[in-house]
């Protein structure tokens, strides 16, 4: 079985990728919508596979910042796993680094990205048209909805 950051297979034969949900304070979480609808999603969220020596939270941070712009810090682990179709997913819920600061640009596999309260995240995620990843999705967006709250909670 391979390391957490390899990204090399893991027992399921899928690659590890690793991600982040951003919630900001307000309890609006962050969403891209993917270049041309790549793979049938609509809206999601921003993931990918580390660089060679990368840790798995270096690489979440480092994917959310490339895939929608926005600067962000981790909070915690979003627990489970968040398996899609070749990769075997893991993220973390994150909050903004600097709070309202302006989105820089984001590359070439995010056309656009957005805000949307959990209610509204919920019927963007449920426009994707991939059923393996509109679930997956929903999955994390209740997950991480369920940590956003127990954390606000403690406060």
């Amino acid at each position: 079985m391979a390391q957490a950051g390899s990204g090399a297979p893991i027992s399921s034969g899928l690659k590890l990728a690793f991600g982040g949900v951003v919630i900001r304070a307000d309890g609006r979480v962050l969403l891209r919508e993917p270049s041309n609808h790549y793979d049938g999603y609509v809206w999601t969220f921003p993931k990918g596979r580390p660089n060679s020596g990368e840790s798995p939270e270096a690489a979440a941070v480092r994917e959310v910042l490339e895939e929608t712009g926005l600067a962000a810090t981790i909070l915690s682990p979003i627990p489970g796993d968040f398996t899609g179709g070749t990769t075997s997913n893991h993220y973390y819920l994150m909050e903004e680094a600097d709070p309202g600061a302006s989105l820089l640009p984001h590359d070439h596999e995010t056309s656009s990205v957005k805000w949307a309260t959990f209610e509204e995240a919920t019927v963007l995620i449920g426009m994707t048209t991939n059923l393996k990843g509109r679930l997956r999705d929903l999955t994390l967006l209740d997950v991480a909805h369920t940590e956003w709250n127990l954390r606000m909670n403690k406060r």
